[in-house]
Protein backbone atom coordinates (compact mmCIF):
# COMPACT_ATOMS: atom_id res chain seq x y z
CA UNK A 1 0.00 0.00 0.00
CA UNK A 2 3.06 2.43 0.71
CA UNK A 3 3.51 5.25 2.95
CA UNK A 4 1.36 8.35 2.22
CA UNK A 5 3.55 11.08 2.20
CA UNK A 6 1.32 14.78 1.89
CA UNK A 7 4.39 17.16 2.82
CA UNK A 8 5.41 18.72 -0.46
CA UNK A 9 8.97 19.51 -0.38
CA UNK A 10 9.71 15.76 0.96
CA UNK A 11 7.59 14.33 -1.74
CA UNK A 12 9.83 16.30 -4.02
CA UNK A 13 13.03 15.06 -2.26
CA UNK A 14 11.50 11.55 -2.69
CA UNK A 15 10.84 11.54 -6.14
CA UNK A 16 14.30 13.04 -7.13
CA UNK A 17 15.73 10.28 -4.64
CA UNK A 18 13.95 7.56 -7.30
CA UNK A 19 11.60 6.85 -5.03
CA UNK A 20 8.18 4.77 -6.47
CA UNK A 21 5.83 7.44 -5.94
CA UNK A 22 2.15 7.42 -7.30
CA UNK A 23 -1.10 8.99 -5.72
CA UNK A 24 0.24 10.49 -2.90
CA UNK A 25 1.98 7.14 -1.83
CA UNK A 26 6.04 5.68 -1.64
CA UNK A 27 5.70 2.34 -2.50
CA UNK A 28 9.26 0.39 -0.98
CA UNK A 29 10.67 -2.61 -2.52
CA UNK A 30 11.34 -5.47 -0.57
CA UNK A 31 15.07 -5.10 -1.53
CA UNK A 32 15.09 -1.60 -0.13
CA UNK A 33 13.52 -2.65 3.43
CA UNK A 34 16.17 -5.61 3.55
CA UNK A 35 19.37 -3.67 2.92
CA UNK A 36 18.11 -0.68 4.80
CA UNK A 37 17.64 -3.37 7.69
CA UNK A 38 20.53 -5.23 7.04
CA UNK A 39 22.97 -1.67 7.25
CA UNK A 40 20.64 -1.30 10.84
CA UNK A 41 22.16 -4.52 11.98
CA UNK A 42 25.77 -3.70 10.98
CA UNK A 43 25.83 -5.57 8.02
CA UNK A 44 24.44 -8.72 9.24
CA UNK A 45 21.17 -10.98 8.99
CA UNK A 46 20.85 -11.59 12.38
CA UNK A 47 17.32 -10.90 13.68
CA UNK A 48 17.05 -10.51 17.09
CA UNK A 49 17.61 -12.86 20.27
CA UNK A 50 17.26 -14.07 23.36
CA UNK A 51 15.57 -11.36 25.61
CA UNK A 52 18.76 -10.37 28.38
CA UNK A 53 17.32 -10.56 32.16
CA UNK A 54 18.04 -9.47 35.07
CA UNK A 55 17.22 -6.69 37.85
CA UNK A 56 18.06 -3.18 37.79
CA UNK A 57 21.73 -2.38 39.44
CA UNK A 58 21.39 1.48 39.36
CA UNK A 59 19.56 3.46 40.90
CA UNK A 60 15.99 4.37 39.96
CA UNK A 61 14.86 7.59 38.30
CA UNK A 62 11.51 9.16 37.75
CA UNK A 63 10.12 11.75 34.96
CA UNK A 64 7.19 13.63 35.07
CA UNK A 65 5.03 14.73 31.94
CA UNK A 66 5.52 18.14 30.43
CA UNK A 67 2.20 17.47 28.91
CA UNK A 68 -0.86 18.09 31.50
CA UNK A 69 -2.87 21.06 30.97
CA UNK A 70 -4.84 20.29 34.13
CA UNK A 71 -3.71 19.93 38.40
CA UNK A 72 -5.21 18.36 40.88
CA UNK A 73 -5.60 20.48 43.84
CA UNK A 74 -5.01 18.65 46.82
CA UNK A 75 -6.87 20.88 49.05
CA UNK A 76 -10.20 20.03 47.54
CA UNK A 77 -9.51 16.85 45.66
CA UNK A 78 -10.82 19.04 42.69
CA UNK A 79 -9.06 18.89 39.08
CA UNK A 80 -8.84 22.85 37.82
CA UNK A 81 -6.68 24.23 34.76
CA UNK A 82 -3.31 24.46 34.98
CA UNK A 83 -2.61 27.99 35.36
CA UNK A 84 1.13 29.80 34.96
CA UNK A 85 0.99 30.29 39.27
CA UNK A 86 0.04 26.96 39.34
CA UNK A 87 2.56 25.38 36.89
CA UNK A 88 5.31 27.56 38.93
CA UNK A 89 4.38 26.09 42.39
CA UNK A 90 4.10 22.35 40.72
CA UNK A 91 7.81 23.59 39.14
CA UNK A 92 9.29 24.07 41.85
CA UNK A 93 8.33 21.05 43.86
CA UNK A 94 9.42 19.13 41.27
CA UNK A 95 12.76 20.92 41.94
CA UNK A 96 12.64 20.10 45.34
CA UNK A 97 12.30 16.87 44.74
CA UNK A 98 15.73 16.83 42.69
CA UNK A 99 17.90 14.68 44.81
CA UNK A 100 15.36 11.71 45.21
CA UNK A 101 15.83 10.51 41.71
CA UNK A 102 13.14 13.20 39.96
CA UNK A 103 14.61 14.29 36.46
CA UNK A 104 13.92 18.41 36.89
CA UNK A 105 11.24 19.53 34.40
CA UNK A 106 8.20 21.62 34.54
CA UNK A 107 5.01 18.84 34.96
CA UNK A 108 2.67 20.70 32.47
CA UNK A 109 1.66 23.58 30.22
CA UNK A 110 -0.48 26.82 31.66
CA UNK A 111 -3.71 27.18 30.21
CA UNK A 112 -4.31 30.82 30.52
CA UNK A 113 -2.16 32.03 27.74
CA UNK A 114 -3.02 31.61 24.04
CA UNK A 115 -2.19 28.09 22.77
CA UNK A 116 1.08 29.04 21.18
CA UNK A 117 2.64 30.76 23.62
CA UNK A 118 1.53 28.34 26.34
CA UNK A 119 5.10 25.93 25.60
CA UNK A 120 6.76 29.31 25.24
CA UNK A 121 5.69 29.90 28.95
CA UNK A 122 6.41 26.78 30.36
CA UNK A 123 9.88 26.93 28.90
CA UNK A 124 10.03 30.44 30.75
CA UNK A 125 8.93 29.17 34.07
CA UNK A 126 11.05 26.19 33.95
CA UNK A 127 14.07 28.68 33.25
CA UNK A 128 13.00 30.99 36.13
CA UNK A 129 12.67 27.64 38.81
CA UNK A 130 15.10 24.80 37.73
CA UNK A 131 18.99 24.56 37.43
CA UNK A 132 19.39 24.84 33.31
CA UNK A 133 15.91 24.86 32.65
CA UNK A 134 15.08 21.19 33.41
CA UNK A 135 14.52 19.07 30.43
CA UNK A 136 13.78 21.37 27.13
CA UNK A 137 9.95 20.99 26.33
CA UNK A 138 7.89 19.81 23.45
CA UNK A 139 7.54 22.74 20.80
CA UNK A 140 4.30 20.94 19.62
CA UNK A 141 4.07 23.03 17.03
CA UNK A 142 6.10 24.92 14.14
CA UNK A 143 4.89 28.53 15.50
CA UNK A 144 6.65 28.50 19.06
CA UNK A 145 9.49 26.71 17.64
CA UNK A 146 11.69 29.71 17.33
CA UNK A 147 11.09 30.70 20.74
CA UNK A 148 11.74 27.17 21.81
CA UNK A 149 14.91 26.94 20.25
CA UNK A 150 16.28 29.84 21.17
CA UNK A 151 15.54 29.85 25.27
CA UNK A 152 17.49 26.29 24.83
CA UNK A 153 19.91 27.79 23.23
CA UNK A 154 20.37 30.87 26.20
CA UNK A 155 20.56 27.70 28.65
CA UNK A 156 22.99 25.98 26.98
CA UNK A 157 21.05 22.96 26.23
CA UNK A 158 20.51 23.29 22.73
CA UNK A 159 17.80 21.29 20.29
CA UNK A 160 19.37 19.05 18.08
CA UNK A 161 17.23 16.16 18.08
CA UNK A 162 13.37 16.62 17.04
CA UNK A 163 10.98 13.37 16.33
CA UNK A 164 8.58 12.71 13.76
CA UNK A 165 5.61 11.35 14.35
CA UNK A 166 4.35 8.74 11.74
CA UNK A 167 -0.05 8.56 11.83
CA UNK A 168 -1.33 5.11 11.79
CA UNK A 169 -2.17 3.81 9.61
CA UNK A 170 0.84 4.81 7.06
CA UNK A 171 0.57 8.37 7.08
CA UNK A 172 3.89 10.62 7.20
CA UNK A 173 2.60 13.94 7.97
CA UNK A 174 1.79 16.33 10.18
CA UNK A 175 3.56 19.38 12.38
CA UNK A 176 6.70 17.29 13.82
CA UNK A 177 7.57 16.49 10.10
CA UNK A 178 6.81 20.43 9.02
CA UNK A 179 9.35 21.09 11.90
CA UNK A 180 11.93 18.65 11.37
CA UNK A 181 12.14 19.92 7.45
CA UNK A 182 11.95 23.67 8.39
CA UNK A 183 14.97 22.85 10.94
CA UNK A 184 16.93 20.40 9.00
CA UNK A 185 19.85 22.36 9.31
CA UNK A 186 20.01 22.41 12.95
CA UNK A 187 19.54 19.24 13.69
CA UNK A 188 22.07 16.19 14.13
CA UNK A 189 19.77 13.39 14.27
CA UNK A 190 15.67 12.84 14.08
CA UNK A 191 13.39 9.60 16.20
CA UNK A 192 10.79 7.87 14.17
CA UNK A 193 8.47 6.60 15.83
CA UNK A 194 3.84 6.09 15.75
CA UNK A 195 1.55 5.05 18.26
CA UNK A 196 -0.89 3.06 16.54
CA UNK A 197 -4.11 1.85 18.68
CA UNK A 198 -4.67 -1.84 18.20
CA UNK A 199 -8.24 -2.23 17.12
CA UNK A 200 -8.30 1.53 16.13
CA UNK A 201 -5.95 2.72 14.55
CA UNK A 202 -4.35 -1.09 13.98
CA UNK A 203 -5.87 -4.03 13.18
CA UNK A 204 -6.97 -5.91 16.58
CA UNK A 205 -4.95 -8.64 16.95
CA UNK A 206 -1.63 -7.92 18.19
CA UNK A 207 0.88 -9.77 15.96
CA UNK A 208 -0.90 -8.26 13.30
CA UNK A 209 -0.69 -4.07 14.88
CA UNK A 210 2.74 -4.92 14.93
CA UNK A 211 3.62 -5.55 11.67
CA UNK A 212 1.52 -2.16 10.45
CA UNK A 213 3.90 -0.41 13.43
CA UNK A 214 6.99 -2.07 12.02
CA UNK A 215 5.68 -1.17 7.69
CA UNK A 216 4.89 2.50 8.72
CA UNK A 217 7.98 3.29 11.19
CA UNK A 218 10.80 1.48 9.01
CA UNK A 219 9.02 2.93 5.47
CA UNK A 220 9.06 5.90 6.73
CA UNK A 221 12.74 6.16 8.51
CA UNK A 222 14.27 4.72 5.31
CA UNK A 223 12.22 7.85 3.44
CA UNK A 224 13.69 10.04 5.75
CA UNK A 225 17.10 8.99 5.85
CA UNK A 226 17.34 8.66 2.27
CA UNK A 227 16.02 12.34 1.77
CA UNK A 228 17.09 14.24 4.56
CA UNK A 229 20.80 15.29 6.47
CA UNK A 230 20.27 14.14 10.25
CA UNK A 231 20.97 10.57 11.24
CA UNK A 232 17.63 8.82 11.80
CA UNK A 233 16.61 6.45 14.56
CA UNK A 234 13.37 4.77 15.15
CA UNK A 235 11.69 2.72 17.84
CA UNK A 236 8.08 0.42 17.19
CA UNK A 237 5.08 0.23 19.63
CA UNK A 238 2.15 -0.31 19.83
CA UNK A 239 -0.83 0.48 22.29
CA UNK A 240 -4.15 -1.03 23.50
CA UNK A 241 -7.33 0.79 22.91
CA UNK A 242 -10.43 -0.16 24.57
CA UNK A 243 -13.47 -0.17 22.65
CA UNK A 244 -15.70 0.66 25.45
CA UNK A 245 -14.30 3.55 26.80
CA UNK A 246 -13.01 4.95 23.23
CA UNK A 247 -9.87 5.86 24.32
CA UNK A 248 -6.03 3.90 25.01
CA UNK A 249 -6.56 1.87 28.09
CA UNK A 250 -3.12 2.75 29.57
CA UNK A 251 -2.43 1.50 32.96
CA UNK A 252 -3.94 -1.98 31.85
CA UNK A 253 -2.74 -5.33 31.86
CA UNK A 254 -2.83 -4.92 28.22
CA UNK A 255 -0.61 -1.74 28.17
CA UNK A 256 2.16 -3.58 30.23
CA UNK A 257 2.35 -6.96 27.79
CA UNK A 258 2.30 -4.40 24.34
CA UNK A 259 5.06 -2.62 25.75
CA UNK A 260 7.17 -5.85 26.37
CA UNK A 261 6.16 -6.89 22.97
CA UNK A 262 7.01 -3.68 20.99
CA UNK A 263 10.08 -4.18 22.82
CA UNK A 264 10.90 -7.59 21.38
CA UNK A 265 9.62 -6.13 17.58
CA UNK A 266 11.92 -3.79 18.12
CA UNK A 267 15.02 -5.29 18.79
CA UNK A 268 14.08 -7.91 16.02
CA UNK A 269 14.08 -5.58 13.51
CA UNK A 270 17.49 -3.98 15.02
CA UNK A 271 19.22 -7.38 14.73
CA UNK A 272 19.40 -6.78 18.97
CA UNK A 273 18.96 -8.74 22.33
CA UNK A 274 15.82 -7.59 23.79
CA UNK A 275 15.20 -6.51 27.14
CA UNK A 276 11.32 -6.51 28.19
CA UNK A 277 11.72 -3.67 30.58
CA UNK A 278 8.82 -1.69 31.04
CA UNK A 279 9.49 2.43 31.84
CA UNK A 280 5.71 3.76 31.56
CA UNK A 281 3.37 3.91 34.28
CA UNK A 282 0.68 5.52 33.06
CA UNK A 283 -3.03 5.43 34.29
CA UNK A 284 -6.04 6.34 33.82
CA UNK A 285 -6.56 7.38 37.20
CA UNK A 286 -8.37 11.22 37.01
CA UNK A 287 -7.74 11.38 41.08
CA UNK A 288 -4.52 9.63 43.41
CA UNK A 289 -6.18 6.63 44.78
CA UNK A 290 -6.59 2.76 44.21
CA UNK A 291 -6.23 2.27 40.60
CA UNK A 292 -3.35 4.86 40.59
CA UNK A 293 -1.46 3.48 43.20
CA UNK A 294 -1.80 -0.30 41.66
CA UNK A 295 -1.33 -0.05 38.21
CA UNK A 296 1.73 2.35 38.43
CA UNK A 297 3.34 0.52 40.96
CA UNK A 298 3.25 -2.25 38.62
CA UNK A 299 4.21 -0.95 36.03
CA UNK A 300 7.48 -0.09 38.02
CA UNK A 301 7.99 -3.46 39.73
CA UNK A 302 7.93 -5.42 36.62
CA UNK A 303 9.92 -2.62 34.82
CA UNK A 304 12.92 -2.59 37.30
CA UNK A 305 12.62 -6.34 37.81
CA UNK A 306 13.56 -6.47 33.87
CA UNK A 307 16.02 -3.76 34.09
CA UNK A 308 14.31 -0.88 33.96
CA UNK A 309 16.03 2.80 35.72
CA UNK A 310 13.85 5.54 34.05
CA UNK A 311 10.29 5.75 34.37
CA UNK A 312 8.31 8.09 33.12
CA UNK A 313 4.82 10.02 33.88
CA UNK A 314 5.54 10.38 37.93
CA UNK A 315 2.68 12.31 38.92
CA UNK A 316 0.91 11.98 36.17
CA UNK A 317 -2.83 10.83 35.84
CA UNK A 318 -6.07 10.32 32.87
CA UNK A 319 -2.49 9.38 30.40
CA UNK A 320 -1.10 12.81 30.55
CA UNK A 321 -4.30 15.15 31.60
CA UNK A 322 -3.22 16.06 34.78
CA UNK A 323 -0.23 16.68 37.52
CA UNK A 324 -0.79 15.55 40.73
CA UNK A 325 1.39 16.76 43.66
CA UNK A 326 0.28 13.87 45.89
CA UNK A 327 0.78 11.23 43.16
CA UNK A 328 4.18 12.46 42.86
CA UNK A 329 5.19 12.11 45.95
CA UNK A 330 3.42 8.38 45.91
CA UNK A 331 5.33 7.61 42.91
CA UNK A 332 8.27 8.38 44.23
CA UNK A 333 8.08 6.74 47.34
CA UNK A 334 6.93 3.38 45.19
CA UNK A 335 9.85 3.82 43.25
CA UNK A 336 11.91 3.69 46.43
CA UNK A 337 10.04 0.47 47.53
CA UNK A 338 11.18 -1.01 44.13
CA UNK A 339 14.57 0.26 44.58
CA UNK A 340 14.74 -1.40 47.64
CA UNK A 341 13.43 -4.99 46.51
CA UNK A 342 15.33 -4.80 43.50
CA UNK A 343 18.32 -5.02 45.44
CA UNK A 344 17.41 -7.74 47.17
CA UNK A 345 19.45 -8.96 50.34
CA UNK A 346 23.04 -9.99 51.83
CA UNK A 347 23.08 -13.23 52.14
CA UNK A 348 26.80 -13.81 53.70
CA UNK A 349 27.59 -15.25 57.03
CA UNK A 350 30.21 -14.23 59.27
CA UNK A 351 30.35 -17.96 61.51
CA UNK A 352 32.63 -16.11 64.18
CA UNK A 353 30.45 -13.13 64.73
CA UNK A 354 26.94 -14.61 64.10
CA UNK A 355 27.84 -17.07 67.17
CA UNK A 356 28.96 -13.79 69.20
CA UNK A 357 25.62 -12.32 68.62
CA UNK A 358 23.68 -14.99 69.50
CA UNK A 359 25.37 -15.43 73.04
CA UNK A 360 25.16 -11.86 73.56
CA UNK A 361 21.16 -12.01 72.22
CA UNK A 362 20.76 -14.75 74.28
CA UNK A 363 20.94 -12.67 77.72
CA UNK A 364 19.50 -9.35 76.03
CA UNK A 365 18.63 -10.10 72.64
CA UNK A 366 19.17 -8.55 69.26
CA UNK A 367 18.06 -4.67 68.89
CA UNK A 368 21.09 -2.85 71.08
CA UNK A 369 23.82 -5.03 69.80
CA UNK A 370 26.23 -2.98 67.73
CA UNK A 371 26.45 -4.99 64.41
CA UNK A 372 22.33 -4.38 64.63
CA UNK A 373 22.92 -0.74 64.65
CA UNK A 374 25.02 -0.61 61.78
CA UNK A 375 23.47 -2.78 59.99
CA UNK A 376 20.09 -1.67 60.02
CA UNK A 377 20.01 1.22 57.35
CA UNK A 378 21.64 -1.10 55.22
CA UNK A 379 18.87 -3.93 55.69
CA UNK A 380 15.59 -1.94 55.93
CA UNK A 381 14.32 0.70 53.66
CA UNK A 382 12.65 3.75 55.96
CA UNK A 383 9.39 5.14 54.09
CA UNK A 384 8.64 9.19 54.29
CA UNK A 385 5.06 8.33 53.66
CA UNK A 386 3.99 4.60 53.75
CA UNK A 387 2.39 3.68 57.13
CA UNK A 388 4.76 1.00 58.88
CA UNK A 389 3.67 1.60 62.58
CA UNK A 390 1.24 -0.69 64.62
CA UNK A 391 -2.27 0.40 65.10
CA UNK A 392 -1.79 1.75 68.42
CA UNK A 393 1.34 3.87 67.91
CA UNK A 394 -0.38 5.29 64.55
CA UNK A 395 -3.61 6.29 66.70
CA UNK A 396 -1.49 7.88 69.01
CA UNK A 397 0.14 10.19 66.21
CA UNK A 398 -3.86 11.27 65.49
CA UNK A 399 -3.95 8.85 62.64
CA UNK A 400 -2.22 10.47 59.56
CA UNK A 401 -3.68 9.41 55.86
CA UNK A 402 -1.35 9.17 53.34
CA UNK A 403 -2.95 12.37 51.83
CA UNK A 404 -2.50 14.36 54.60
CA UNK A 405 1.35 13.76 55.08
CA UNK A 406 1.71 13.91 51.60
CA UNK A 407 0.14 17.35 51.24
CA UNK A 408 2.19 18.83 54.35
CA UNK A 409 5.16 17.67 52.76
CA UNK A 410 4.67 19.63 49.62
CA UNK A 411 3.70 22.58 51.61
CA UNK A 412 7.41 22.30 53.21
CA UNK A 413 9.41 21.25 49.89
CA UNK A 414 7.46 24.37 48.18
CA UNK A 415 8.44 26.59 51.12
CA UNK A 416 11.72 25.69 51.67
CA UNK A 417 12.79 25.57 47.96
CA UNK A 418 14.88 28.62 46.29
CA UNK A 419 16.35 29.34 42.88
CA UNK A 420 17.78 31.87 41.38
CA UNK A 421 18.83 31.82 37.65
CA UNK A 422 21.92 34.00 36.51
CA UNK A 423 21.02 37.34 36.31
CA UNK A 424 21.36 37.29 32.30
CA UNK A 425 19.91 34.23 31.59
CA UNK A 426 16.51 35.33 32.99
CA UNK A 427 17.51 38.53 31.27
CA UNK A 428 17.90 36.72 27.65
CA UNK A 429 14.54 34.38 28.80
CA UNK A 430 12.76 37.50 29.14
CA UNK A 431 12.99 39.37 26.49
CA UNK A 432 12.64 36.08 24.08
CA UNK A 433 9.10 35.57 26.08
CA UNK A 434 8.64 39.46 25.26
CA UNK A 435 9.06 38.99 21.80
CA UNK A 436 7.13 35.71 21.54
CA UNK A 437 3.99 37.65 23.47
CA UNK A 438 4.06 40.26 21.05
CA UNK A 439 4.65 38.12 17.54
CA UNK A 440 2.54 35.12 18.30
CA UNK A 441 -0.48 36.97 19.77
CA UNK A 442 -1.14 37.97 16.39
CA UNK A 443 -1.22 34.47 15.28
CA UNK A 444 -4.26 33.91 18.13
Amino acid sequence: MGVEVNHPELAARAAKEGFDFSQGRIRLARGQVTRYLDEARGGTRRRGGRATRGRSSGSLVAHVSPYPQSVHDPETDGIVPFTAARLTDATKLVGALADRGLVPQAPGCPTDVSPHLQVVLQYRIAAENLPGGGEPVDPKALAPMPYIMEMAEVLGRPIRSLPVYVFSPLKLAGESLTAVMAYESRLDSIGVSSMPAAGSTAPVRPSEAMALAAAEVIGSALILRECLSPEVHWSIGVHPFDLRGMAMSFGSPEALLFEMASCEVDAYFHGRPWRPAVGNIHTLAKLPGAQAAAEKATAMTLGALWGATEFHCAGVLSLDDIFSSVQLLADLEAKDHVQRLVQGLDTGCDADALVADVRAGLSRGFMGLDRTLDRYRDLYWHPRLFERRFLGPWRSASSPTFNQLAREMCRELAAGYEYEPPTDVRREIEQVWMRAEQELARKG
